[in-house]
C-alpha cells in the first residue's frame, strides 16, 4: 500500500471532506425571494439556479445556518438583501467562507446591501401615485383580477431603474440568462422593456401596482444584400452601427430629400426585433399569463412599418411551445391567406419526377406564403413550422397514415393525396436544413432518417395542435392563450443547430447579449 493510500490518508481525506460538507450550504436553498407591498409578502419563492453566482456547484462554503432573503418591491422591483447566518468558518491559510456579496456584486444594485431593515429600504414615499413607465398597451381580468401590460424604451430613466432592480431574477429563471448593459445611450434607446402588472388597490399608502413578468426586445437594423445594396443601403454599410448621427445623415441624403423616405430618428430605419428575456414570476405562471404578455409584444413589435421581421433569442422548449400555440392563434384569427391555407392535391405530373425539385410553392401557394411572411413579420423558419401545423391540421386523422398513400400522388382519395403531398413539403424542408447531414448518408439510410423525422414531426404537431384547440375558447384575437412545460420528444433529426439570430438573420448582438440567453 503506497503512503497516500495508508488508513491514516483516507481517515485525514475524509474528515477534511466532512468538515467542507458541515461547512457548505446550498445556495438555491439558502435563497429566498419575496415580492413585498408595503408590510404585505405578496409572493415568496425560491431560485431554479444560482450558478452564475456561486459556480457549477451552487454551493456557498463556510457558514452555518446561512439565510438571504431578496425582498423586491411589488411596484418597482426596489432591492434589498439581508444576508444572516450563526456561525461563520475561521480562516486558516487561503481556506476562508465564501465572499457573497462579492458573488451578487454584478447582479444587483449596490443600493440592495444597505444596512436597512426591509421595511426601511423598499419605503416609498411615492408609492400610492406610482404609474408605471411608458405607454400602456393593454389590459385584461383573470379569475377577477385586472392586469396591464406596459410598455417602455429603457432609455426612460423609470423603465432603466426597474430594468436594472428585476434583472437579477434574469440568471435565476432563463438558463443561461445575463445582465444587460446598457451604459451607451445608442443602445439603451434600442431595448424595450414590456411590463405585466397585477392591478389591486388594497391599501390606500401602497401602489396598486405588482410587477409579475417582463420582458425585453432588442431592435437590429436590419443586414443590407451586400451583393446589391440599394442606395439606402449604403448608409448602413459604410458607418459603423454605434455612429447613429453618421447614419442617419447619410440615410437622408441618398434619399435626394424625398418626403416619403425622410427619418428623424435611427429607430424608424429598416429593422428587426429580436424578443430577447422573457420571464413570468413563479407564483403566477400556468395561468395564461405568458402568452397574454407574449401576444401584446407580438403586436406591438410587428406593427411599425420599418419592422420587417420579429426574432427570438435562443428560445426554450416552454417558450417554444407558448409561442407556437400563440402565433399559430393570432394567424388564424387575424390573416385570412393562413386560414385558408390548405395542401393543393392537383400537381403537373411533370412536377413530380424523380429528378426534380420538390414543388413545395404548388404544393402549398407561394403568393399566399409571402403574404403571410410580409403581414406577419414571423421569421421563416417559425412561419414555416406554423404553415405545416396548419395544413396539417385540416387532413383528417384517418388520413394521416402512410398505409393510405401508397399510391402516392394518384390515390383516388383527395385527403390520402393531400396527406402524401404534406408529407413531400415537409421532406424538402428538412432535407434543405439538414442537407450537409443527409449528404454522407446513402440513399436508403436517408429516406429512413428521413421518414422517421416527419413521424416525430407528426406526434409534436398533434400535441400542439391539442393544446391550442384546448385554449383558443379561453382567449380573444389579442390574448392569445395559456401554455405549459411539456417535454418534446427528440427528433431523429435535429431541424438547426443554430439559434434564429444566426441561422436566419445573421445579426450580431448588442455587448449586453454576449453570452446566449434563454426565454422561458
Amino acid at each position: 500500500m503506497s503512503e497516500s493510500e495508508s488508513p491514516e490518508n483516507s481517515e485525514l481525506v475524509s474528515a477534511i471532506q466532512d468538515q467542507v460538507e458541515e461547512w457548505s450550504t446550498s445556495s438555491n436553498d439558502a435563497l429566498r425571494i419575496s415580492i413585498c407591498r408595503g408590510d404585505e409578502v405578496v409572493s415568496e419563492f425560491g431560485p431554479l439556479c444560482t450558478y452564475p453566482m456561486f459556480g457549477e456547484e451552487e454551493v456557498i462554503f463556510g457558514y452555518r445556518g446561512l439565510d438571504m432573503s431578496l425582498s423586491l418591491a411589488a411596484h418597482n422591483m426596489k432591492p434589498h438583501m439581508d444576508i444572516s447566518w450563526t456561525e461563520q468558518f475561521p480562516q486558516l491559510g487561503d481556506i476562508k467562507a465564501s465572499d457573497i456579496r462579492g458573488a451578487l456584486q454584478d447582479f444587483i444594485p449596490e443600493s440592495a446591501f444597505a444596512t436597512k431593515s426591509r421595511a426601511e429600504a423598499l419605503s416609498d414615499p411615492n408609492a400610492a401615485s406610482f404609474t408605471p413607465p411608458g405607454t400602456l398597451l393593454h389590459s385584461y381580468t383573470h379569475e377577477g383580477c385586472k392586469f396591464e401590460v406596459w410598455k417602455a424604451a429603457l432609455s426612460d430613466n423609470g423603465a432603466r431603474e426597474i430594468m436594472e432592480n428585476v434583472q437579477i431574477l434574469v440568471p435565476m429563471f432563463i438558463e443561461g440568462g445575463t445582465i444587460l448593459e446598457l451604459d451607451e445611450p445608442w443602445v439603451a434607446n434600442r431595448w424595450t422593456l414590456f411590463m405585466l402588472y397585477q392591478v389591486d388597490q388594497k391599501q390606500a399608502d401602497t401602489s396598486p401596482y405588482t410587477l409579475i413578468g417582463f420582458s425585453t426586445s432588442y431592435r437590429i437594423f436590419t443586414l443590407p444584400d451586400r451583393r446589391d445594396p440599394t442606395k439606402h443601403d449604403l448608409a448602413l454599410l459604410q458607418h459603423e452601427e454605434s455612429d447613429m448621427d453618421a447614419i442617419l445623415s447619410r440615410w437622408n441624403s441618398e434619399t435626394n430629400g424625398e418626403d416619403n423616405d425622410i427619418v428623424k430618428t435611427p429607430l424608424q430605419l429598416p429593422s428587426r426585433e429580436r424578443i430577447s428575456q422573457f420571464l413570468i414570476i413563479p407564483s403566477h405562471q400556468g395561468s395564461g399569463h405568458g402568452a397574454r404578455l407574449y401576444n401584446t409584444v407580438f403586436e406591438s413589435l410587428i406593427t411599425p412599418d420599418n419592422i420587417c421581421e420579429l426574432t427570438v433569442e435562443d428560445p426554450n422548449e416552454a417558450f417554444d411551445d407558448m409561442r407556437d400555440v400563440c402565433d399559430l392563434l393570432w394567424l388564424r384569427n387575424n390573416n385570412d391567406d393562413f386560414a385558408t391555407l390548405k395542401i393543393e392535391t392537383q400537381i403537373d405530373s411533370a412536377k413530380l419526377k424523380m429528378d426534380a425539385n420538390i414543388p413545395v410553392d404548388d404544393i402549398v401557394s407561394g403568393d399566399a406564403k409571402t403574404r403571410i411572411k410580409k403581414a406577419s413579420k414571423i421569421m421563416p423558419r417559425q412561419l414555416g413550422r406554423l404553415i405545416e401545423m396548419e395544413t396539417y391540421s385540416k387532413i383528417p386523422r384517418l388520413n394521416r397514415s402512410v398505409n393510405r398513400i401508397s399510391r402516392k400522388e394518384k390515390s383516388p382519395n383527395e385527403m390520402d393525396r393531400a396527406y402524401y403531398f404534406w408529407r413531400l413539403y415537409v421532406k424538402q424542408r428538412l432535407y434543405i436544413s439538414n442537407r450537409d447531414t443527409l449528404a454522407q448518408l446513402d440513399r436508403e439510410e436517408r429516406a429512413e432518417r428521413l421518414e422517421a423525422t416527419i413521424e416525430n414531426i407528426q406526434v409534436d404537431y398533434d400535441r400542439l395542435l391539442e393544446l391550442a384547440r384546448r385554449r383558443a375558447p379561453l382567449f380573444d384575437k389579442q390574448t392569445g392563450s395559456s401554455h405549459g412545460r411539456m417535454k418534446r420528444k427528440k427528433k431523429v433529426i435535429a431541424e438547426s443547430d443554430e439559434g434564429e439570430d444566426d441561422a436566419e438573420t445573421g445579426d450580431g448582438a448588442p455587448s449586453s447579449s454576449k453570452k446566449k440567453r434563454k426565454t422561458t
